[in-house]
């Protein structure tokens, strides 16, 4: 059996594991998985269109969008997604009537809820701008807090009016955007201001009652502030989820995403020790911290020592690996969940059911051994079933994340003393 066909069939076992189950169901229906603390409406653009990009390449030289054009261009000739902040408050409502796109759902908190809801799962999001746009894209199994309970976004009445879309430039390995050739299939998320999380007083005093009962919870979106203010809204996102760990619950991920800055990010790792027990971040968002991570091994040991993690994981196109002071059996299996719930995804386009396997997936030899003991860490990695042509690069982290932390918070529910 070669590498791929071995590969192929542990994650064809751990697949018929992932599903939840009508008694697990039953159990997140009551408690269910917290994730938060950014939402927002993206709009998707098929950047191998020619129509979407004429927009900006057809724009006066010194325009913005000439010049968002010139970012993006760069972007795809070197196969670099990321996120972007672009100074143009005005560009939603410039592009909004020129370019064609498709909303989705945004957030990586949401994101993750929602890969959560298709395996059965359910997870409860913080929602403060509950606007038509934004509820339309909410799917079934995602609580909102509504009037002292957790309900459905159907069940919730929109009190905001819309609020600007974040722009998706999505394009594929191979497939000309405006004459050049992309190397790589990716996306690049463009920001024209700073959201900001939400602070949604319903939803934290619902989850301050069922901490101690969550299977895991999920912090991110520290990203979506101005780096002026990743201070006050790191303290309030790292307060409530230091509550939490003192009622009990025992998986709290922060997901790093990209920021506008490296000081934003060593403020907001700073404010998040001792709230959180996991920490998880793309390669490249290792690497721009750390550009000797190529091997992740000795940066994540060093990250879980100073802010006094239990586990730190990093995904990247063709592996996954962690290092946790926690069963290593059951972080490869969360590892191999995420890599399965985001290779899934990029077959589809979109969340689905029943993750499997691609059969056009190829797996890449791991540059470094699947396992190994260093002093108190425990280092696992799996190779990741990778796609050269994916239907979608959108929502990969977030699905990766989403599938890890199924795994984590079951195994938390496992071994939990009854209520």
């Amino acid at each position: 059996m070669d590498a791929t066909d071995e590969w192929s069939a542990r994650y064809d076992a751990l697949a018929r594991t992932l599903p939840v189950g009508p008694d697990e169901a039953a159990r997140l229906a009551a408690a269910p998985f917290l994730f938060g603390m950014n939402i927002c409406v993206d709009a998707r653009v098929d950047l191998s269109d020619p129509a979407a990009m004429a927009v900006l390449t057809g724009a006066p030289e010194g325009s913005p969008a000439h010049g968002l054009a010139r970012e993006i261009l760069a972007r795809v000739a070197r196969g670099v997604g990321g996120e972007v902040r672009f100074d143009w408050a005005e560009g939603p409502d410039w592009l909004r009537g020129r370019m064609p796109f498709r909303p989705a759902l945004g957030g990586t908190g949401p994101q993750a809820a929602a890969v959560l809801a298709r395996l059965g799962a359910r997870a409860a999001i913080p929602l403060e701008d509950r606007t038509v746009p934004m509820l339309a894209l909410i799917p079934p199994g995602v609580s909102i807090a509504d009037g002292g309970a957790w309900v459905g976004a159907a069940e919730v009445a929109p009190c905001r009016d819309p609020v600007a879309e974040i722009y998706i430039f999505e394009y594929t390995a191979g497939r000309p955007v405006a004459g050049v050739v992309p190397p790589r299939s990716s996306r690049i998320i463009v920001r024209f201001s700073d959201r900001g999380i939400q602070r949604d007083p319903a939803f934290e005093a619902m989850a301050a009652g069922i901490a101690a009962r969550a299977p895991a919870a999920l912090v991110s979106g520290l990203n979506d502030e101005p780096a002026s203010n990743v201070g006050a809204a790191g303290r309030h996102v790292f307060g409530l989820a230091r509550s939490w760990r003192d009622a009990g619950l025992a998986t709290i991920h922060f997901e790093l995403a990209g920021y506008v800055s490296q000081a934003a990010v060593a403020e907001a790792l700073e404010l998040a020790h001792g709230a959180v027990t996991s920490l998880g971040m793309s390669h490249s968002e290792l690497l721009a911290m750390d550009p000797d991570a190529a091997d992740p091994t000795a940066a994540m040991m060093a990250l879980g020592d100073r802010l006094g993690l239990d586990r730190v994981c990093v995904h990247a196109d063709g592996w996954a690996a962690a290092v946790t002071l926690g069963d290593p059996e059951v972080e490869r299996d969360a590892l191999m969940a995420g890599c399965l719930a985001a290779s899934a995804r990029a077959a589809a386009g979109m969340p689905v059911a029943a993750p499997a396997v691609d059969p056009r997936a190829r797996f890449e030899a791991l540059p470094f051994p699947e396992r190994a003991r260093i002093g108190r860490w425990t280092f696992v990695a799996c190779a990741s079933p990778y796609l050269d042509a994916p239907a979608t690069t959108l929502g990969l982290g977030d699905s990766f994340t989403a599938g890890c932390l199924l795994v984590l918070g079951r195994a938390a529910i496992r071994t939990a003393a009854p209520a």
